[in-house]
């Protein structure tokens, strides 16, 4: 039987491939988008599946609410919410303003807290549910120069892991995604900087190291999104999912080198990928 999933972020990335994939598997699939005037593309994808553009900017407060009050009142339930709107910030952490990681963590974590109290009391009262948060690598390991966007997806894993195990006997289940490099608009017309990344000289060769590295390591090793997608459709059907699923380039590698290796000897690889991006 298929579900009722409400999806964010679904312009394009992620979002898009995950909604024409859940569709043709079968499910209801409402597409949240920030301006629901930017569904063409999503449209053209989708075809005669049953995709349904959604307004949806997850930072405002009302049109959560109204989100989830359409999804409930067109259809009488809400089996999923894959929480997938975000965005990246790079720079280096001081050089950051308040403003800008305030905004940051408003999209990351209060945006997927909010609209996931927003969706409970449906699934509560179903009895069943399932939230899938679309977090990063970048939630369990922190990089020079995306700290900000690391805090925010530490931040998102663990509320995750904290309403994983509080809605657990409730019948709600809460999943974790953790991508590594994907071809998506994070890394090309959704790509941002601090306004004063470059401002400061002491970090300028650090910031020339790491964007090199950066740049290469999107090159070589960034993948298809459609894998996270698929990944996330299979989630919706699992029985007893788990609650952490790594996905794409390298992370094998660094889930096995966080969880056997001592930090110091962690700290050390990064400084060693570093230096390399200096040649």
């Amino acid at each position: 039987m298929g579900q009722v999933v409400l999806i964010t972020g679904c312009r394009s990335g992620f979002g898009l491939h995950m909604a024409v994939h859940a569709a043709r598997a079968g499910h209801t699939v409402y597409a949240g988008l920030r301006d629901a005037g930017d569904a063409g593309e999503l449209l053209r994808a989708a075809g005669d599946l049953d995709v349904r553009p959604l307004q949806l900017d997850v930072t405002d407060a009302r049109q959560r609410e109204d989100a989830v009050a359409r999804v409930v009142a067109e259809t009488g339930r809400l089996d999923a919410l894959v929480n997938n709107a975000g965005t990246a910030l790079g720079g280096p952490l001081e050089m950051i303003d308040e403003d800008e990681l305030r905004a940051l963590f408003d999209l990351n974590v209060f945006a997927p807290w909010a609209l996931t109290k927003a969706a409970l009391p449906t699934m509560r009262a179903q009895g069943r549910g399932r939230v899938i948060n679309i977090s990063s690598m970048s939630g369990r390991q922190a990089l020079p120069v995306l700290g900000a966007y690391a805090s925010s997806k530490f931040a998102l894993e663990g509320m995750s892991e904290a309403w994983r195990r509080e809605l657990a006997d409730l019948g709600v289940d809460v999943i974790l995604v953790e991508p590594g490099a994907y071809r998506t608009d994070i890394f090309g017309r959704n790509r941002r900087v601090a306004r004063r990344a470059h401002d400061e000289p002491a970090y300028a060769e650090l910031l020339r190291r790491f964007e090199a590295i950066y740049d290469r390591s999107v090159e070589r090793m960034a993948r298809d999104p459609e894998e996270v997608a698929a990944l996330v459709v299979r989630l919706l059907a699992a029985k007893r999912p788990v609650l952490r699923h790594p996905i794409g380039p390298a992370t094998l590698v660094r889930n096995l080198a966080l969880r056997l290796l001592p930090q110091r000897a962690v700290e050390g690889l990064v400084a060693a990928a570093l230096k390399r991006g200096s040649r």
